[in-house]
């Protein structure tokens, strides 16, 4: 069976070029026969593949599809790509060979604009192509060029944030339409400063593919019933990913009786609580969370989560809390302030409809 080889890694992308060695010398592109070397190097990938069980078929040399398929390897190596990353990653991809042969001028323009817009290394253009073939060739290189643009309106603005971005997201490439992504990073600008928001879509970029209701729901619940400051939550990324609504909740309220947590008192903002850093309650694993934060046993902690499932069943009926959006933020914000400066013998008649 042919074994796809992972491309990318989760976290260190850049750890994934291997040096290989095994390559005979006369498989080396050379600049005086770069088209015979060329085609050379596109056979000894069909032999690699057919070794591993995958028949793969090439057009004849004299044909005009292979002379525009081995140009496609041609200029990679020109480029730097050496070919004994190119032998490697084809053979052990048959999907990305055969979408370089089939769709060569198509695949070069992709792996091009990724490189000069995108600001990856062409290896990284190579590995991405391999990933997302189908998706990537059906956008093509004008429709790339324009997602990338919009992570640059949408505060990633530096080559090496654009390059993380894409490395750290590669659906950020063709999943969502540029416009809905300015538009959700404009919305992310309600809840925070411009430097907060730039801070927080460069440290997880994925969150331009969120629906914009999760990501106001899961802030108002920190901002407002936790009482978690921006900058707090911009440092923060687990809110975003890796924890539901109902997980950020059953934490907050865990925290909350086990006495790990208190409350800002609003009446007192000039008191700072000693509460454990969001980024440790909510990126932290499981058993991390239960034994380092809330300084309880996994047991205890499973059998809450348990009994709250019920509790979370009843909840879902009702609105769990009061909704915020972060175009009536301040004005929520004066009415809170104003509500507590009111005696308890004064009537809020600003609250009372006309």
């Amino acid at each position: 069976m042919h074994r796809i080889v992972p491309i990318f890694g989760r976290l260190r992308p850049s750890a994934f070029l291997r040096q290989y060695t095994t390559l005979d010398d006369n498989l080396r592109i050379n600049s005086k026969n770069d088209s015979e070397e060329a085609n050379r190097l596109m056979e000894r990938i069909v032999e690699d593949l057919k070794k591993s069980g995958t028949q793969f078929i090439i057009p004849g040399r004299d044909s005009f599809a292979r002379q525009e398929s081995a140009q496609v390897f041609e200029k990679l190596v020109k480029n730097g790509v050496k070919s004994e990353f190119l032998l490697d990653a084809n053979a052990k991809n048959a999907t990305l060979f055969r979408t370089i042969v089939s769709q060569p001028v198509v695949s070069f323009e992709v792996i091009e604009t990724l490189v000069n817009v995108g600001y990856v290394t062409f290896e990284d253009a190579i590995r991405l192509l391999a990933l997302f073939p189908a998706d990537l060739l059906q956008h093509g290189a004008t429709q790339i060029a324009k997602k990338i643009d919009a992570l640059s309106a949408c505060g990633i603005s530096t080559p090496r944030a654009i390059a993380s971005a894409i490395k750290r997201c590669p659906p950020l490439l063709f999943a969502r339409d540029p416009q809905e992504m300015q538009r959700l990073a404009h919305e992310i600008g309600g809840f925070f400063s411009k430097r907060q928001a730039a801070h927080l879509i460069s440290r997880c970029p994925q969150i331009l593919l969120k629906p914009i209701e999760e990501i106001e729901e899961k802030y108002e619940y920190i901002f407002y019933q936790m009482g978690i400051e921006s900058e707090d939550v911009a440092e923060c990324v687990g809110w975003i990913d890796d924890l539901s609504l109902d997980d950020i909740v059953d934490r907050h309220k865990f925290l909350l009786a086990t006495g790990k947590f208190a409350t800002p008192d609003p009446k007192r903002p000039q008191i700072r609580l000693e509460n454990p850093k969001l980024a440790r309650i909510l990126d932290s694993e499981e058993e991390d969370f239960a034994t380092n934060v809330a300084r309880v046993s996994m047991e205890e902690w499973v059998v809450y989560k348990a009994l709250r499932v019920k509790e979370t069943l009843n909840e879902k009926k009702e609105r769990k809390f009061d909704r915020v959006k972060p175009s009536k933020r301040k004005a929520y914000e004066r009415r809170h302030k104003e509500r507590q400066e009111l005696g308890e013998h004064i009537f809020d008649v600003s609250a009372v409809p006309n």
